[in-house]
């Protein structure tokens, strides 16, 4: 399944892990396409659109982040494994930093 935007705009291929701000998401497109497998393609496609719009308004880069991570561990949960623990660690690690500098 070919990850696109629903917008109708370009979607970039990668992006830097983190910011000096630590708004920016840590995951990329091709993270998100490891979970396509897996997930329906209407959720698939709100998930990229919700990620992308976080990519654009810092104060969705935790809601959007919390929904991945529910997406994965929905995929462990059913293939009994973490099919991709390097992603699932960069969410946590992020979340967890946005907890200390925010305290959510």
């Amino acid at each position: 399944m070919q990850l696109g935007s629903t917008a109708g705009e370009p979607t970039p291929r990668s992006r830097p892990e983190s910011s000096a701000e630590g708004s920016e998401l840590p995951i990329t497109l091709g993270d998100l396409e490891k979970l396509a497998r897996w997930v329906p393609e209407k959720e698939m496609a709100l998930l990229v659109e919700i990620c992308e719009r976080a990519q654009r308004d810092p104060d969705l880069t935790r809601p959007a982040l919390l929904l991945c991570s529910a997406y994965g561990d929905r995929v462990a949960r059913m293939l009994d494994q973490d099919p991709f623990p390097s992603v699932t660690r960069k969410i946590a690690d992020h979340l967890s930093y946005l907890r200390s500098v925010n305290g959510l």
